[in-house]
């Protein structure tokens, strides 16, 4: 028998070593995660839990869902060597169908204002053929020029804003999880939402409501808005906002969206000033003016708004061009998305989709 081994005996070495242990998962409080950043499992893609979120009619956290993909693409009508610019980069759902459609020789100029999700999409994105700026579509025709194309195939704007802004606390977009009262798409710039709200008086802030956010209760949310601005503990957070919104209208304030199908009490006024301090529709404007320029003679653009103040400008805008004869065939309804695409994507639900063909020359 042999003996049993001593303390002052050294282990056995053997060649082979012991596989590393995986990293441990994130802990987090209580038996579900409640922070945004604690969605480990979708914001580090797990299918599992993207497969999960999509069937309960959301979309997984950190991503977004491309609305109406492939009847945009099959309008579009991308062939290899085209060149398109898709206006609003986003979460990069668009950009990438397009981008393997004009491989090999083509090319995908991509734009978007906030440069923090820009970067993480064209990192996602590489190896594709996609060039992007981080700009706004209102400087689209400079942006061809500093690329040399006098114009392109094929054009999307995607007006809609993008998922990962909505679900980000820190960006001050989201009505679910509490962060800064910021909303710029490009927060190098501009004024944050909780400085814009100070320097408004309630009639101005109540225009901005109707107008932008078609807020039923516009003039009373403005006033409480105002007010609580003016108070010693001015709103500091979008939950501080949501409170203010939800106490003008009468609603307790720890009132919640009840599913993913009905609108949020708050939403319109929290969409009506991301709008204003983003200079949303100055910046439609301003494309709609040079978007027959940004298109070669047979070129293709389809619009994608969210918002009846964008139905009637890209509406208005279309019309003009057709009667001027500056567009061959233009769509000036708008389709809307299936009802198959808005269960898995309720997000699709005021998604309409304009398009139009630039006459030939």
């Amino acid at each position: 028998m042999g003996r049993s081994p001593r303390p002052c005996d050294k282990p056995v070495v053997t060649d082979t070593p012991s596989p590393p242990r995986p990293p441990r998962r994130p802990r987090y409080a209580g038996t579900h995660p409640r922070r945004f950043g604690e969605k480990y499992k979708e914001l580090q893609g797990d299918p599992d839990a993207v497969a999960r979120a999509i069937e309960r009619g959301q979309t997984p956290a950190g991503q977004h869902r491309s609305i109406m993909l492939d009847e945009i693409v099959a309008f579009l009508a991308p062939e290899p060597g085209a060149t398109l610019l898709d206006c609003t980069l986003g979460y990069g759902g668009h950009t990438e169908a397009l981008a393997r459609r004009v491989d090999p020789g083509g090319r995908v100029i991509a734009l978007d204002l906030d440069r923090t999700e820009m970067a993480r999409t064209l990192a996602r994105l590489d190896g594709l053929p996609v060039k992007g700026h981080a700009t706004n579509f209102a400087g689209a025709a400079k942006v061809l020029e500093l690329e040399g194309v006098s114009g392109v195939h094929g054009l999307l704007a995607d007006l809609g804003v993008s998922s990962m802004q909505l679900d980000r606390p820190e960006r001050g977009f989201s009505l679910k999880q509490n962060g800064p009262l910021d909303m710029r798409m490009d927060q190098t710039r501009g004024t944050p939402a909780a400085d814009w709200l100070r320097e408004r008086n309630p009639a101005a802030l109540a225009d901005v409501l109707l107008t932008l956010g078609e807020e039923p209760d516009a003039e009373r949310v403005a006033l409480a808005i105002a007010q609580a601005f003016r108070s010693p503990s001015p709103p500091r957070t979008t939950r501080d906002l949501v409170r203010v919104v939800l106490r003008a209208k009468g609603l307790d304030p720890k009132t919640k969206q009840s599913s993913a199908f009905q609108a949020h009490p708050a939403a319109r006024t929290f969409q009506a000033i991301r709008m204003a301090v983003n200079r949303e529709t100055d910046n439609l404007d301003a494309l709609l003016r040079v978007l027959p320029a940004l298109l070669r003679p047979g070129g293709r653009v389809a619009l994608l708004t969210f918002h009846s103040g964008e139905e009637k400008r890209v509406r208005a805008a279309l019309e003009k061009g057709l009667a001027a004869g500056v567009w061959a065939t233009a769509n000036l309804t708008g389709a809307r998305a299936t009802s198959d695409e808005i269960a898995q994507n309720p997000r699709a639900r005021s998604a309409r989709l304009f398009t139009a063909q630039r006459a030939a020359e």
